[in-house]
This record gives C-alpha cells, structure tokens and sequence, in this order.
C-alpha cells in the first residue's frame, strides 16, 4: 500500500474522529441545557447563574456542534468548545471547589487538537493557492 495514502488516512481520521466525539458528546447535552428541569438546570441554579446564561450556554454548544461537522467553520467550533470548557473550568474552581475539574480536560484536549489540524490545513491550503 501506499505510503502517501496511509499518511493521508491518517490525517484524515485524527481530525474527523476528535470531531466525531464532540459532536456526539455536545449536541445532546447542548439539547439538555435548554430544559427546565434537568440536572443541568439544577447544576446552574446551584452555581448561581441566571436561566438566560444556561440557554446562551446551551445555544454556543449546538453552535459549535453543528460548525465542526463542516471544515470552513470546524475552527470556529473548536474554539467555541475550548471557551465554554474553559469557562466551566472556571466555575468548577470557584463554585465547587475544584470538584468535577476535570471533566473538561477531554473536550479541552480534543477541540485543541481539531484546532490545530484544521488550522494547519487551512494554512497549508492559503501557501499553495
């Protein structure tokens, strides 16, 4: 087989799987910040943040959910990921007292990742033009 072909492939699913993942782990949860009375209405409550703040929340995660799955927008997306985790961080830190923390070291990790390769793509495609 093909050298070139394998590295490709290779290339390929390091970006699409990561992608694959957020969209999966965000959409639905995205989905369920936007209900009254689930965990995530409760969780928010309990941190002390306004009902507008959960539905803003939940409406950037569909967001970026929705501008992974095409590769012009995938770094709009990713970024979007990595500031809502980074937020939620945040909060973690200051309003449970770092319990939970960790919870968004896999988004972080993997929207960075998605970041970097599609940026690097993008910036291989604008030299070659």
């Amino acid at each position: 087989m093909n050298v070139a072909r394998i590295k490709s492939g290779a290339r390929l699913a390091a970006v699409w799987i990561p992608t694959l993942f957020l969209v999966f782990v965000f959409a639905p949860q995205a989905w369920n910040k936007l209900s009254d009375t689930g965990g995530w209405a409760i969780a928010f409550r309990h941190w002390g943040y306004p009902t507008w703040f959960r539905i803003l929340i939940g409406f950037v995660e569909t967001s970026a959910a929705l501008l992974l799955l095409w590769p012009r927008s995938a770094i709009v997306g990713a970024a979007l990921i990595i500031a809502v985790m980074l937020g939620g961080t945040g909060t973690h830190i200051v309003k449970d007292h770092g319990r939970h923390v960790t919870s968004e070291m896999l988004p972080i990790t993997l929207a960075t990742i998605v970041l970097v390769l599609r940026i690097r793509r993008a910036r291989s495609r604008g030299q070659s033009s």
